[in-house]
């Protein structure tokens, strides 16, 4: 039995006990209800069944033979829960019945059908059943005799307790007739006038009672009944039989004809004595149109399928074809059904398409469904696709007898399907792979039609990954995915829907550091849809294309190296974002940089001074080779990974350091840092290297420009210095000459050791030449053998005001080797050997000239002018002491000087 329900049980036994049935002696009303049922369903056992407590009690059964079962074994128990007929084909098959006793014993029932017996107030309290003992099923028109069956039942009980009651009291009486609005009842007395008229009789008929009290009932028949006699049939029926029951059309008061279910019973009085009539009428003219309707619908149908161009056919158990509709003939282009009449129908398939018929008519000859879609050709070749359900038909024992299949031509929709599959696909495709975000959207609008929020109907991968939002954020609310969604966003959608007015606009999300442009088009009634194009990128460039602009119209006209250096890296900093960016100055040797007045974000120390870069990361070998250093996050670098506090307390998290080189020494350094990690971009890398490069040539011009002015100066002052010495050395040379010809070649020799001097000067840095080399020139046109000059000591450089006096020196005494020493002799040779040493608090530098190898040497009688010229005309120039012997073994010349008179620059001329 069906699980019970303490509430609808306990209202219906309340219901029960009004009706005062239970346990009542059989009735004729009742028992030719079940026998009209039974004889119209042609089913053996009929029964009125009531559900009480633990029992269904019987008021009325044919052919069952008891009055009650207990509730267990009740089948009604599943029809009080159904709001129409309720039917098992075989309650064998069914796991709600296939253990009920009634169905395993005595009387092994195998079908029921039943219709719930509901009170006005939708209570069931059983129900109207037919039973069989065979699987069965019915008919349309036996569900609705079961069904009108089982409103007759309850009219019955109805009108039973409504007299009852009025039995007991006129009060109650009057209550029940007033609030029976759905039925007309009408007393009549016994020559059929009218001695009452409730308010439904009013509502449904139109007279009210005082037109009516004393009137025949014949005023609301129609005039063909009249004539017929039907009012006086119904009387003598209910005289007769205790009840007269009919369907027909009766008339209201405004003439217009209504189908009623009527219903005619005798009264008596208490002593039996038979005193009127009771007619119950009720209006059932919308529930006889939708049965019309109903057959006039199966009457279409028939039609239809008489004229479907659907392939309609019947297959015996065999699957041979025994029928086939014109349609199908004409669809399967085939001529004559006698040409497939009797053939397999499963051999008009082929391949996998036969094992599916066969699958499918295999199913329906048990009892169930056979469906598939196959491509098979028809009787001239053509091939199609076809949609093919199989059904049985079943015979007088409820089993499949034969097989209706009908065949449905699905080649063009299936076509269409295709091409729609593949569009889908491609567009799906397209949608999915995009690059550009796309959504659409639903506005979502207060009571005043004003947008207030709008819902995500579709995004794509490209949108989601762009705003951040997951895919599944399809079905919800803006303002639910993003509750700080500014309004005139909402506003702007809602304006392209109303309008219908494509816009283009952006949106800048500094959360994600992106923009968008967006693009928004209205899709449909209230629906719009929007495409999001990320133009960061091209607005970035056009920011740094903007700032190189700016740069460079700074840059133009200044001449100060460290407002130069300021401009660079406030356009650097703003326009990258950065928490620090500067210029500094490298000290190659010392591994520091020295920071300037650099560029710092607002609320961030500035971090000027000098640092050392092996406090930050062992990145120093990478800049000193000129390679740029970039780090996106410094703790997960290897190079910044240990000193990553101490970059962080100076708020760098990620930077980008771009080396400047000058000769292969690294004397500058272009620094960008950001407070957070940072992904570099390589148009971020090349502007940062295009306002390096732009920074360092401004510079350039300017250290140009002075290295020039300079130049000039010290130009001028050694023009000024080379006459003055050329014109001393001339005088010395002529006043100690003993001949023209003599005067003239040592004073050549003079000038060209002068010029190769100056020469030397002007191919090293301005002012300044290392001392190996200027011996070396000095030296060059008396080396006529590798052999012939040991030069040894310590590099250093030789300032200009001591240069040309010590290249002259060199020159004198090489010119006295040649002529009378060392060099006079294929075997002679000079050493020259300088070392650096500490004296009067100060480094000095101690210069030999040493002879071997050449003649006896004799010092000479008289000091001659290049004796002068080196101890005391040229070693004064730089606050030198010379020594100059003359050993035997070869001329020795000892030159000590302090290192800073030998590294002395002149001073310029303007300050002279």
């Amino acid at each position: 039995m069906a699980g019970g329900n303490k509430q609808v049980d306990g209202l219906r036994l309340h219901e029960l006990a009004s009706y005062d049935i239970l346990d009542t002696p059989a009735e004729t009303e009742f028992d030719d209800i079940v026998r009209v049922a039974s004889e119209t369903c042609g089913m053996p056992v009929s029964l009125i069944s009531l559900l009480d407590g633990e029992r269904q009690w019987f008021k009325a059964e044919t052919g069952f033979g008891r009055n009650e079962t207990p509730l267990s074994q009740s089948i009604c128990a599943y029809t009080v829960q159904q709001d129409d007929v309720f039917e098992i084909e075989d309650l064998t098959l069914d796991a709600r019945t296939s253990d009920n006793p009634l169905v395993t014993g005595g009387p092994e029932v195998r079908f029921y059908a039943g219709a719930p017996l509901r009170t006005a107030d939708g209570v069931a309290l059983g129900a109207l059943c037919v039973l069989d003992t065979k699987p069965n099923k019915l008919t349309p028109s036996q569900a609705f005799v079961l069904r009108t069956l089982a409103h007759q039942v309850m009219t019955t009980l109805e009108l039973r307790r409504s007299l009852r009651q009025r039995r007991e009291t006129d009060r109650r009486n009057t209550a029940i007739l007033e609030s029976a609005l759905d039925y007309a009842i009408v007393s009549l007395d016994l020559a059929g006038m009218v001695t009452s008229w409730s308010p439904g009789a009013e509502r449904i008929l139109g007279w009210d009672e005082a037109e009516m009290r004393g009137k025949p009932a014949h005023v609301f028949f129609t005039d063909e009944d009249v004539a017929n006699g039907v009012p006086e049939q119904e009387m003598a029926l209910a005289l007769l039989s205790g009840r007269g029951a009919d369907e027909r059309w009766h008339v209201r008061k405004d003439g217009s004809r209504f189908w009623a279910n009527g219903e005619m019973m005798p009264l008596r009085d208490e002593h039996d004595r038979h005193e009127g009539f009771l007619k119950i009428l009720r209006d059932r003219t919308e529930q006889r149109n939708a049965a019309a309707k109903e057959q006039a619908d199966a009457a279409f149908m028939r039609g239809v399928l008489s004229s479907s161009a659907d392939c309609i056919k019947v297959l015996d158990p065999d699957a041979r074809l025994t029928f086939m509709n014109e349609g199908g003939l004409a669809v399967m282009e085939a001529d004559d059904f006698n040409k497939v009449k009797g053939c397999d129908w499963t051999g008009f398939w082929k391949g996998r398409a036969q094992m599916d018929a066969k699958a499918a008519f295999w199913a329906a000859l048990a009892g169930g469904t056979g469906h598939f879609q196959a491509p098979a050709e028809t009787l001239k070749g053509t091939a199609k696709w076809w949609d093919v359900q199989v059904t049985p038909i079943r015979g007088a024992d409820g089993r499949p007898e034969r097989l209706l299949v009908v065949s449905r031509d699905v080649t063009a929709q299936r076509a269409s399907e295709q091409r729609i599959v593949e569009s889908e696909k491609r567009w799906r495709g397209l949608f999915e792979g995009m690059q550009e975000g796309f959504f659409s959207g639903e506005i979502i609008r207060n009571a005043n039609g004003k947008a207030t929020d709008y819902r995500f109907v579709e995004i794509n991968p490209a949108f989601a990954a762009q705003s951040g939002l997951p895919v599944d954020t399809v079905g919800r609310t803006v303002r639910e995915a993003i509750p700080d969604i500014p309004g005139w966003l909402i506003e702007t959608y809602a304006r392209v829907v109303d309008t219908g007015t494509p816009e283009v606009f952006e949106i800048s999300v500094p959360q994600l550091g992106r923009v968008f442009e967006v693009r928004a088009y209205r899709e449909a009634e209230n629906r719009f849809a929007a495409m999001f194009i990320d133009v960061s990128d091209r607005k970035q460039a056009e920011t740094r294309r903007a700032a190189l602009a700016e740069l460079g119209d700074r840059l133009r006209n200044s001449e100060d190296a460290g407002e130069i250096a300021c401009v660079a890296a406030e356009i650097l900093g703003r326009t990258l974002g950065l928490s620090h960016a500067g210029y500094g100055a490298v000290d190659h040797d010392r591994e520091t940089i020295a920071v300037g007045d650099g560029w710092t974000a607002p609320g961030i120390p500035g971090i000027g001074g000098v640092h050392s870069f092996r406090d930050y990361g062992s990145y120093i070998e990478n800049l000193k080779s000129g390679h740029a250093v970039i780090i996106d996050d410094v703790a997960n670098d290897a190079r910044t990974a240990n000193d990553a506090e101490a970059l962080a307390a100076i708020h760098v998290c990620s930077l980008l350091n771009l080396p400047l080189m000058e000769h292969g020494r690294f004397v500058a350094l272009l620094f960008a840092l950001k407070a957070k990690p940072y992904a570099w971009t390589g148009e971020e890398i090349s502007f940062a290297n295009n306002i390096a490069d732009r920074t360092r040539a401004a510079l350039a011009r300017i250290e140009a420009e002075e290295r020039q002015r300079t130049l000039n100066l010290e130009l001028s002052h050694r023009m000024k210095n080379m006459l003055a010495m050329v014109q001393s050395i001339a005088t010395q040379t002529m006043r100690t000459a003993t001949d023209l010809n003599a005067a003239k070649d040592v004073l050549a020799g003079r000038l060209i050791a002068l010029n190769k001097s100056h020469d030397l000067l002007l191919g090293g840095e301005i002012g300044s030449a290392p001392i190996e080399t200027l011996i070396e020139s000095a030296l060059q046109t008396h080396r006529d053998n590798p052999g012939r000059f040991v030069l040894k000591g310590p590099t250093f450089t030789i300032g200009s005001k001591a240069a040309m006096s010590l290249s002259l020196m060199l020159h004198e005494l090489a010119t006295n080797a040649a002529k009378y020493g060392a060099l006079s002799t294929a075997q002679g040779k000079v050493s020259v050997e300088w070392t650096l040493r500490e004296g009067g608090g100060e480094p000095h530098c101690a210069l030999r000239w040493l002879e071997q190898g050449g003649p006896v040497v004799k010092a000479p009688t008289r000091s001659g002018f290049g004796s002068r010229l080196i101890g005391r005309g040229l070693a004064g120039n730089f606050g030198g002491e010379v020594d100059l012997s003359y050993p035997a073994t070869g001329v020795m010349c000892t030159i000590d000087a302090p290192l800073r008179g030998l590294q002395a620059e002149d001073a310029p001329a303007t300050s002279r």
